[in-house]
């Protein structure tokens, strides 16, 4: 009865920001005519965004300086928790997205993430990830958030995209095809030499 219990706890929805933003999809396809990928490989390797790589810059700033995950649920999402870097120009944006498999087979697999609803000032945020939130008080939590990665093993292709409202104050140019692709176009060539 109490495994029960547990099981039933843990797979209590999450509460996502509605998709139907105003911002702008971005996106970029790579082929990976010249890689040797499974589409189980490529599921395991996007959600282990413990072992991201973290070098992609742009401008000076960092596009990924940590990336935790936080849960792996029983409804199937992955939660992680991001923080971008930042300069004197722009302050560091955290999310904390779920990440879920919406395709399996065996040439294609799909993954899109949301951003999981919290309320609140950052450093008293309230929400179900809201400690980790609070634990980077100088950083922006941005409003909106979501997007995917599509892989098409016969097509000998990975699509991602992108679409955020980085909220705050940011420059225009900083809001860039280059910035937002920097740290995906990063781990495809890191992990499998494609994109770059």
């Amino acid at each position: 009865m109490l495994t029960l219990l547990v099981a039933l706890a843990a797979a209590a929805p999450l509460e996502l920001v509605p998709r139907g933003g105003n911002a702008k999809t971005m996106s970029t396809t790579v082929s990976t005519k010249a890689a040797d990928i499974s589409p189980a490989a490529f599921t395991s390797a996007i959600l282990d965004c413990d072992h991201y790589p973290l070098g992609a810059s742009v401008m000076g700033v960092k596009a990924l300086k940590f990336c935790h995950t936080l849960e792996k649920r029983s409804d199937g999402y992955t939660v992680i928790h991001q923080l971008t870097g930042g300069n004197s120009l722009v302050s560091s944006r955290q999310y904390v997205i779920a990440l879920k498999v919406t395709t399996s087979t065996d040439t294609r697999a799909r993954i899109e993430w949301d951003l999981v609803k919290h309320s609140g000032a950052v450093g008293s945020m309230t929400g179900p990830y809201a400690s980790a939130l609070n634990s980077q008080p100088s950083a922006v939590y941005t409003p909106y958030n979501t997007g995917g990665w599509d892989y098409d093993k016969a097509a000998g292709t990975i699509k991602y995209w992108a679409q955020s409202d980085p909220g705050g104050s940011v420059p225009g140019f900083l809001v860039s095809q280059d910035a937002v692709m920097a740290f995906p176009l990063e781990l495809l060539k890191t992990k499998w030499g494609v994109g770059g």
